[in-house]
């Protein structure tokens, strides 16, 4: 990304507003959730840390509603928040999925904006439907580590040659995504001729091949034909400049078949009334929204609902396929093909040109020119049903072979994610409570059913005589004893010459990754990956007056675990204790885990010989790298550090290195069985 990018994507925000505030005239929506367009708003705890999935406008979120059932399926313990542009999308998002997937509008490109996003909502793993590439909101999830993938990805010649004269602009883009599952091999092709690495793309179809329509759904067609008893013809996803054509064509095909009806359905809602007062200018006209019936007398239906183009294709005869009779580049026209029923179009149809190829070539669908064309071809559809049925069993023909893409993309999905089977719901029973501005608790409800701001106060534990103990190093730590839940009560300190100045105040930054929720919520995924890491139950965010913030956490204590530090102090350790804490901190490399001050006191056994790691401030995923070997190294000096501190103090710590390291190295490497099993 450039320079100028991030200047100009800044300029326009002011432009972008604009253009939302005239639109909002015809459409109100457009007008609505501001603060969700520059990241302003907050996202409930439950929505952090789970899977993002961004479907641009309508037309990419019925395409993924399969897709994006299978992934609500397979992860039911990872929530999932799905992304739009458009208030139709947005609304269309909420009508299939409800409150099984939480609803935000995807931020425009700004750094600041994508930034704020991100932080909020933690995903860990991005899903982009066909190509909504923004260069900000790519850098922002690969400076995160959040593996990004782009599915049911199409690149059309046009749109490669944008990408191409404006690399200048947007910068490497492609060098951001993890993964593209493209549609065809062309499209395959011309992301690696811009250069996505080759071994990144791989040719998984389309997942509009995937329609199914629900028996419910056919249910309610059938009542609508058993009602009706008479022809109808479908308009489906019209503009402006083709709607008066449509109306023309059918008041021809009326002279021809008067007992025909019309179910005209705009693109945008914003037409809706446009639209139906364009109608009634010639003809009878019911709308969806009234409620309505239908009756002998009307003459066009406006479906002026969302959500329910399916259900139209399904009562109609014939379908035409709209932004077609106008330089739009026309629709998707496997809907119609998933109903069954017979597909016309405009020549326009650029956006699905192959698509339209294929089905041209089997005899499955009628390009017409002008209104006249149309509804000659309406006319010879309903006149003669063989042929429409000979349409009908020519596409399903053809593209039957091409079904399975959402299969194989959820593989795309799980090579990207832990096994469904290991993850475990951390964040279901997690709180966030304000009291006021600059306050913040998040807390898990489950383990802390009476929490209460006073749990982060020393004092207010020993004044039940709960505290059980303290743990020193570069401040006092307090062993808390709560019900059958001990907890480890943990403040944030500054270090070195800094802290001698700062003792507690930390720069100000956003509450989501601020020190105690930062690792708060690293302790969650850690968690769930499996890795020996004590449970989080609480963490705590306070402005602190005039400049930083000040912060705490509570975290449960390992029962029976001493840290290394305590037991070398005591006596040597065994071989077989050895090898599992290099079994250990091998596990968190494994899963490219980095942790800031690996040292003996973070390395705990408990009493049945278990590893734990703890302490994981100032930690975070890295890819792999120089810094494992210095997390290694950082260790050993630790060690060695408390040999030479135990000589001056006349003491004795229990560490020989020609000894004991090569037994944790051997763990680490894992080149040979636990010492304990041999």
């Amino acid at each position: 990304m450039t320079l100028w990018y991030r200047v100009l994507i800044c300029i326009a925000v002011p432009f972008v507003f604009i253009y939302l505030w005239l639109r909002g005239r015809k459409a109100p929506a457009y007008r609505q959730h501001w603060r969700q367009r520059l990241a302003l708003q907050s996202f409930p705890m439950q929505a952090r840390d789970g899977i993002l999935i961004h479907c641009v406008s309508v037309g990419e979120t019925i395409a993924a509603r399969g897709f994006i059932e299978r992934i609500l399926q397979q992860y039911p313990q990872l929530p999932v928040t799905l992304t739009s542009m458009t208030p139709t999308a947005r609304s269309l998002a909420q009508q299939l999925f409800g409150e099984r997937v939480f609803h935000a509008y995807l931020p425009l490109d700004t750094a600041g904006a994508m930034r704020r996003f991100f932080n909020k909502l933690v995903p860990r793993l991005v899903i982009i439907l066909e190509t909504e590439l923004w260069p900000n909101l790519l850098r922002t999830a690969d400076h995160q580590q959040i593996p990004v993938l782009v599915v049911n990805a199409r690149l059309s010649e046009r749109s490669a040659k944008s990408y191409q004269k404006y690399a200048w602009l947007i910068g490497p883009i492609w060098q951001h995504i993890s993964w593209i599952a493209a549609q065809t091999e062309p499209s395959q092709q011309r992301f690696i001729h811009l250069g996505m690495p080759a071994d990144k793309v791989a040719v998984r179809g389309n997942l509009k091949f995937d329609f199914q329509i629900s028996e419910a759904l056919q249910q309610q067609a059938q009542q609508w034909g058993t009602q009706l008893q008479r022809p109808v013809v479908v308009a489906a996803s019209t503009h402006e400049g083709e709607d008066e054509q449509i109306l023309d064509a059918f008041a021809q095909l009326l002279t021809q078949q008067p007992d025909c009806l019309l179910i005209l359905v705009p693109r945008h809602p914003e037409r809706f009334q446009t639209v139906t007062q364009l109608a009634q200018r010639q003809f009878k006209v019911v709308t969806r929204s009234s409620q309505q019936q239908v009756t002998a007398q009307h003459q066009v239906l406006v479906g002026d609902t969302m959500g329910e183009l399916l259900l139209w294709y399904q009562v109609a005869d014939v379908a035409f396929v709209g932004g077609s009779l106008i330089e739009r580049g026309g629709h998707n026209p496997l809907e119609p093909v998933a109903t069954s029923t017979a597909v016309v179009s405009g020549p326009h149809v650029f956006n699905f040109a192959e698509i339209f190829s294929r089905l041209e070539a089997v005899g499955a669908v009628k390009l017409v020119t002008h209104a006249e064309a149309l509804a000659q071809a309406w006319q010879q559809l309903i006149a003669q049903p063989q042929l429409r049925e000979q349409m009908v069993a020519a596409a399903s023909a053809e593209f039957a072979r091409d079904q399975g893409a959402t299969a194989v993309m959820l593989t795309d999905v799980e090579a990207h994610l832990p096994p469904s089977t290991s993850l475990v719901r951390t964040l279901t029973m997690m709180q966030r409570l304000s009291p006021k501005p600059g306050l913040e608790y998040w807390y898990d409800a489950q383990a802390l059913p009476d929490f209460n701001a006073e749990f982060f106060s020393a004092d207010y534990w020993a004044q039940q005589n709960k505290v059980k103990g303290s743990a020193t190093g570069r401040a006092t730590a307090w062993f808390i004893e709560h019900g059958e839940q001990g907890m480890l009560l943990r403040h944030y300190y500054r270090g070195g010459l800094v802290g001698k100045l700062n003792k507690d105040r930390f720069k100000r930054e956003p509450i989501e990754t601020s020190r105690a929720m930062a690792e708060f919520s690293l302790l969650l995924k850690l968690r769930e990956l499996g890795l020996p890491v004590p449970q989080p139950l609480a963490a705590k965010f306070e402005r602190a007056p005039g400049w930083g913030y000040r912060a705490d956490i509570l975290v449960a204590i390992i029962p029976g675990a001493k840290d290394v530090f305590q037991r070398l102090q005591q006596a040597s350790l065994t071989a077989p204790e050895w090898y599992r804490l290099g079994a250990a901190i091998k596990q968190l490399h494994q899963q490219q885990v980095y942790h800031s001050d690996l040292n003996c006191h973070n390395l705990m056994l408990d009493n049945a010989g278990k590893a734990w790691i703890v302490d994981f401030d100032k930690c975070e995923f890295r890819q792999p790298g120089e810094w494992q070997q210095a997390n290694l190294e950082r260790l050993l000096r630790s060690f060695n550090k408390e040999v030479k501190k135990a000589e001056e103090a006349g003491s004795v710590f229990h560490w020989q290195q020609a000894r004991d390291w090569p037994l944790l190295l051997a763990g680490y490497q894992q080149d040979q069985e636990d010492p304990a099993v041999t």
